[in-house]
């Protein structure tokens, strides 16, 4: 969805009476379509993998071995061992604790101050709404990682610093995409009828704005997710990031670069592949969410 593009709800889409919840674009039934998806299934599995680490796993994932040292995959290690003779298959599952928690949290701390900032600018207008969006876009100006080398040589290099860093990367876009969906709000019936009944203006974005943001949201929430985690990971692999003996993709990617030329291709390949699933699955979930949402506005507009 771009983030430009503005998005109305279902009810205002039709020109039918519109209402102060998400109304028949039924957020249940937009989840029960997300999780029949192939893609759900792969994030599950990576969820639970990420809670159940310490019983999955099958050796300690910082436990070095030099006597067995880059080992090819075999029955005793599945996906074989790194330079360092650590288990890449336990380091694997051990880094989706990192990625995938410092993702969410991230984008949580963006949804979090972006989408209300952006209602209020949708909301207000005027001033308010020019300075929140020339922030917003100077913010986006600047690259991902450049910003994030900026913070870890003023604060120092960690994974608080880092959740912070990509949360503030985060605001921008929710800023945007939820100003996008406020300002066709301003002028419907239930928000008129709110200023009319005394309502301020905290009350009608907790009751009547923000809720109708919850599906462009939902549907942004799992992109950026999937972003988050590729910045992670790029950082990782720059070495910016985690790193060794942490187990966490990007570091782990770094680590194995430097052997495939010698045909030792398992302590790269396999990190990578859980990144590709990880950014794959969140990004096709967004997109479903996404069609799923322009299909029944569709249908609602043939049914009005």
């Amino acid at each position: 969805m771009a983030l430009d593009e503005a998005y109305v709800p279902q009810d205002l889409a039709g020109g039918g009476e519109a209402t102060s919840a998400p109304g028949r674009f039924g957020l249940t039934r937009l989840l029960r379509t997300v999780l029949w998806a192939p893609s759900s299934i792969v994030l599950l599995l990576l969820v639970v993998c990420a809670l159940f680490a310490p019983w999955i796993a099958p050796y300690n994932p910082v436990q070095v071995n030099l006597l067995d040292k880059l080992a090819p995959p075999s029955a005793a290690h599945w996906f074989g061992t790194d330079p360092l003779g650590m288990d890449i298959l336990s380091r694997t599952i051990y880094a989706t604790r990192i990625d995938l928690s410092v993702a969410i949290l991230s984008v949580l701390l963006g949804v979090g101050l972006g989408a209300p900032l952006g209602a209020l600018a949708g909301l207000a207008g005027e001033w308010i709404d020019t300075v929140l969006s020339r922030l917003a876009e100077m913010m986006q100006a600047f690259p991902a990682i450049l910003v994030a080398m900026l913070a870890f040589a003023a604060v120092g290099n960690n994974l608080v610093t880092l959740t912070v860093v990509l949360g503030l990367l985060n605001v921008p876009v929710y800023v945007k995409m939820v100003r996008s969906v406020a300002m066709p709000l301003r002028s419907v019936e239930f928000v008129q009828a709110a200023w009319l009944d005394g309502h301020n203006r905290l009350t009608i974005l907790v009751k009547h704005i923000l809720p109708n943001t919850l599906i462009p949201v939902f549907s942004q929430f799992s992109i950026s997710c999937a972003f988050s985690i590729q910045i992670i990971c790029g950082l990782s692999f720059l070495g910016l990031g985690v790193h060794v003996p942490t187990p966490e993709w990007g570091s782990m990617l770094n680590v194995g670069a430097d052997y495939i030329v010698f045909g030792q291709w398992w302590p790269s390949v396999f990190p990578g592949l859980a990144i590709f699933l990880a950014a794959f699955s969140l990004t096709n979930i967004g997109n479903r969410v996404r069609k799923a949402t322009l299909r029944q506005g569709d249908n609602s507009e043939r049914r009005l």
